[in-house]
Parts: structure tokens; C-alpha cells; sequence
């Protein structure tokens, strides 16, 4: 008859190292400031055109462009620490 007190026993699943979550992506704030700032400039050129979509439009894309080299800067800024 087989002595069962000297088989290895079973403890459960074993702990994996590695995560299967996939790790949160790092936002990028030269997107996030163009997007802040494009909305931003679309409210106050609606502002002060009396709603003309021609100048909103030109409000939202000199907002956008602004946004993005400020966020560019924010970027380098990080980065460099």
C-alpha cells in the first residue's frame, strides 16, 4: 500500500510573474493641449464673429496649432527630468 504522506501535495495555481493586463498607454499632452486649446479658440472667435463658421474655423485651427507646440514644450520639459 502506497504511503500518500509522502507525495507532494497540490497548493493551488501557481502565481504568474508577468501581468496579462495591458499597461496604460502615457498621454501624450501635445494632443491633449491641442485639443483644450482648439475647443478654447472655437469659443471665443464664436464669441467675437457673431457665430461666422469661417472664423471659428480659423479660431479652432490657430487654437489647435497653439495647443500643440505649448503641449510639444510640455513634452520636452518631462522628458528632459
Amino acid at each position: 500500500m502506497p504511503n500518500s504522506r509522502h507525495r507532494h501535495k497540490h497548493h493551488g495555481p501557481q502565481q504568474h510573474t508577468h501581468s496579462t493586463t495591458p499597461k496604460p498607454q502615457k498621454r501624450n499632452a501635445a494632443t491633449l493641449m491641442a485639443i483644450f486649446v482648439g475647443v478654447f479658440g472655437a469659443a471665443i472667435s464664436a464669441l467675437f464673429s457673431h457665430s461666422d463658421f469661417m472664423w471659428i474655423a480659423i479660431g479652432t485651427l490657430a487654437g489647435a496649432v497653439a495647443g500643440y507646440f505649448v503641449g510639444k514644450g510640455i513634452d520636452n520639459t518631462v522628458a528632459k527630468k
